[in-house]
């Protein structure tokens, strides 16, 4: 996550596809703070200062849904087979 071209904060890249049993790890690039916050509430992060991570472990199939708590547009995806 963070900065692009266009000066917009974004996770990058904003959809991912991966299968049943991986593991993302999320880092912070962004000079500011984010989260890692999937819509639903099945996973987040607390507030990542920059250079900091976050992990998950996908086990089921599904597309997951997420945002930034503090950048409500910042969205991302993950689909998992």
């Amino acid at each position: 996550m963070g900065p692009d071209s266009s000066k917009n904060v974004v996770y990058n890249p904003t959809e991912m596809t991966i299968n049943r049993g991986d593991k993302l790890i999320w880092v912070n690039k962004d000079f500011g703070i984010h989260t890692v916050t999937e819509n639903q509430g099945l996973f987040g992060s607390k507030a990542l200062r920059p250079d900091q991570t976050f992990e998950f472990t996908f086990e089921n199939a599904g597309t997951y849904d997420y945002h930034c708590k503090l950048h409500p547009e910042m969205v991302g995806k993950i689909i998992v087979n």
